[in-house]
């Protein structure tokens, strides 16, 4: 059979293999000065250690999207409301097997 000319054959792509689908992520490696800091050991090095995780921590929390003033009183009245709504819930059920305990030992007045 002659093959027909502009007609690409039905062959299905070649997917990536196992190992390449499945390849770790690359994280963010330990700064120079922080290797050598922990390397040199002492005093220097440990102040030296707490300063980078403090200028870190200060980058990390300048990516973090903090909600609005509205969001933050929308949110807190909606736990409020909630923890409410969950003490009178227990009181109730309180109240009610104490009246049901008392009644079967026969305490109630």
């Amino acid at each position: 059979m002659a093959k027909k000319k502009g007609k690409k054959s039905a062959k299905p792509k070649a997917t990536k293999s196992a190992a390449a689908r499945n390849k770790p992520v690359k994280t963010a490696k330990t700064p120079p000065k922080a290797v050598a800091a922990r390397n040199a050991g002492g005093a220097a090095g440990v102040f030296e250690t707490i300063a980078q995780f403090f200028r870190e921590v200060k980058t990390e929390l300048k990516k973090v999207t903090w909600p609005s003033r509205k969001q933050t009183i929308s949110s807190t009245g909606v736990v409020l409301v909630l923890v409410i709504l969950v003490a009178i819930f227990l009181g109730g059920v309180d109240f009610i097997l104490s009246w049901l305990l008392k009644q079967v030992l026969g305490l109630g007045a």
